[in-house]
């Protein structure tokens, strides 16, 4: 571990790390290493090919801050779980221990981009903590929508600090910020074993969810009022702002308060890490919807299914999981309307049925333009069924002003009934009207399942993951440290400086060549959906797969129907 130390609350400190291995990194040789003794011999003879090398690599370590950064007063204490008779507990990790990230071996590609690696504090409980548990007072607070596993780390903070820590004080702030502003809201609620013992059964939130938005100098001033000194906050990257935010508030007014933050967002956005909490329960659900929008188009003749998911992230992972999407289009990678419609109908032509996966927000520019048309009278539109309700999306209203006014020199009127419509009903309709316009048949159907998906309750896998998380928000915050996020990294669990989550240079994207991207492209058999002289690699053999011979499947398909 490198030596030297920055100062500061947060600190990338490099160093260089060497140490004996049985793979190769970069450089060195066996014939530079002393090679421990009995290694040499097992391989002598023994059909044994390893090859015994040294490492030598970059890395650099991200440390986290810590209450007694600003607090000089701070008293230690016994970790209670020292003394426990039971249960025995001998895994205390180290105040210096790391994880690295993922280190790759041999890799050329690797090694042009000069990466350096990332060392991470590693979670987990330490035998001094800097509460004394009398003296805590937790919040837990769950902002954005309903996720799956909520519930499983309301429950499992509550139990790690009452049966971990002895803590007899824990609350959960209901309704997300709303919580802090509202007066009916502030009636938190107490969480005891009793009331948190049959939560993680079930879906939803346990605490509510609102959309309000995070007034700090509020939350500061109710957290001061009430002695919380422990904050431990669900929610994603735009939140991790707001936690940050408010640590830098307590430190202002120098409260003994530790803010730490579980990764929570159907995006699965979060940087370094493995994944968010509930995030298998998502691409569980979205399958099961994937699987009926199939069964529902399949049943009839040249049906079409389109489901609209709430991320890229949870589309691409739900397409590959259920291997019945023809198509899937993402917010990040650019398409021609038309161009998707020849290739569907080139599907429905040889299956008899197209499965469309669709992320909300895609193709924005495509939704601005056809619903301006529709407002402005230069488009007629011809309802075609389905609820509109379902199809609120993220699609922001072109024009701010009072609805129904008459915008000056341009005689247009708000959006009105067309203001809810996104990239569901605009490719409904529009796929409608263009089988329409060639005399071909098609019933579509459109689902948008996000809502039911969000209140899922969390599936095997993701309520032990939620609860190994939980238990070490709980393990962080008795250990002193303060602004953070905890995740997995490298099947690991480690706290990761929120500073460095929210940089927007560390933000994941998709993008054509992502691996992630290029794994759903061979699932679904896609083209390109950009306009032809446009289109991008997408084999992997320099060429590209045009999406069609329009002409000829549409004459096809609509022989085939009549």
């Amino acid at each position: 571990i490198p030596a030297s130390r920055g100062a500061g609350l947060h600190g990338l400190v490099p160093g260089t790390r060497s140490s004996p291995s049985l793979l190769r990194l970069k450089g060195g040789s066996s014939a530079d290493a002393a090679v421990p003794e009995g290694v040499a011999a097992a391989g002598e003879g023994s059909g044994d090919t390893r090859e015994f090398t040294t490492v030598t690599q970059n890395f650099m370590t991200n440390k986290v801050a810590r209450l007694e950064s600003y607090l000089s007063y701070l008293q230690e204490y016994q970790n209670p779980m020292v003394t426990r008779a039971w249960p025995i507990n001998t895994n205390f990790v180290g105040n210096n221990e790391t994880v690295t990230d993922t280190v790759f071996l041999k890799s050329m590609r690797a090694e042009s981009k000069g990466l350096i690696y990332n060392e991470w504090v590693r979670a987990g409980p330490r035998k001094q903590t800097y509460f004394a548990p009398s003296e805590v007072n937790a919040a837990i607070v769950a902002c954005g929508g309903l996720d799956p596993g909520i519930n499983i780390v309301v429950r499992e903070i509550t139990n790690t600090l009452h049966y971990g820590y002895n803590v007899k004080r824990a609350w959960g702030v209901r309704f997300g910020w709303r919580g802090f502003s509202d007066e009916a809201a502030k009636d938190w609620l107490e969480l005891t074993q009793e009331t948190v013992l049959h939560i993680h059964k079930e879906g939803g939130s346990v605490l509510g969810y609102s959309t309000d938005q995070c007034d700090v100098e509020q939350v500061l001033q109710v957290l001061e009022e009430r002695g919380v000194n422990m904050l431990f906050l669900l929610g994603n990257v735009e939140a991790c702002r707001d936690a940050h935010a408010i640590q830098m508030g307590a430190i202002a007014r120098k409260m003994k308060l530790s803010v730490i933050t579980t990764p929570k967002s159907i995006e699965n956005n979060f940087p370094f890490i493995d994944k968010c909490i509930g995030f298998d329960t998502i691409v569980q659900g979205a399958v099961e919807a994937i699987d009926k929008v199939l069964l529902a188009a399949s049943s009839v003749q040249n049906g079409i299914g389109i489901c609209k998911l709430g991320s890229g992230s949870m589309c691409l992972h739900s397409v590959l999981a259920s291997g019945s999407a023809d198509v899937c289009l993402l917010k990040a990678v650019p398409f021609e309307p038309r161009v998707v419609f020849d290739y569907v109908a080139k599907v429905v032509q040889r299956k008899g049925y197209c499965i469309v996966v669709v992320e909300d927000g895609a193709g924005e520019d495509h939704v601005k333009k056809w619903v301006a048309k529709m407002v402005e009278g230069t488009e007629k539109r011809v309802p075609c069924g389905g609820s509109v309700d379902e199809c609120v999306g993220k699609l922001p209203n072109p024009h701010p002003h009072m609805e129904g006014e008459v915008v000056e020199n341009k005689g247009t009127k708000d959006w009105g009934e067309f203001a809810a419509f996104d990239i569901g009903q605009f490719l409904k309709e529009s796929v409608i009207a263009y089988f329409a316009s060639h005399n071909i048949p098609v019933t579509v159907r459109l689902s948008t399942p996000e809502w039911y998906i969000r209140s899922m309750p969390a599936m095997a896998s993701d309520r032990i993951f939620c609860t190994v998380v939980a238990s070490n928000v709980v393990h962080s915050a008795f250990a002193g440290f303060m602004d953070l996020v905890i995740g997995r990294v490298n099947q690991r669990y480690v706290y990761i400086p929120i500073e460095s989550v929210i940089n927007p240079k560390h933000k994941p994207t998709i993008t054509e060549s992502s691996r992630m991207y290029n794994r759903m492209i061979r699932a679904t058999g896609q083209p390109s959906f950009q306009r032809l002289g446009q289109a991008k690699l997408i084999t992997g053999r320099g060429d590209v797969r045009r999406a069609f011979t329009p002409n000829e499947a549409l004459s096809e398909l609509k022989n085939k129907t009549t």
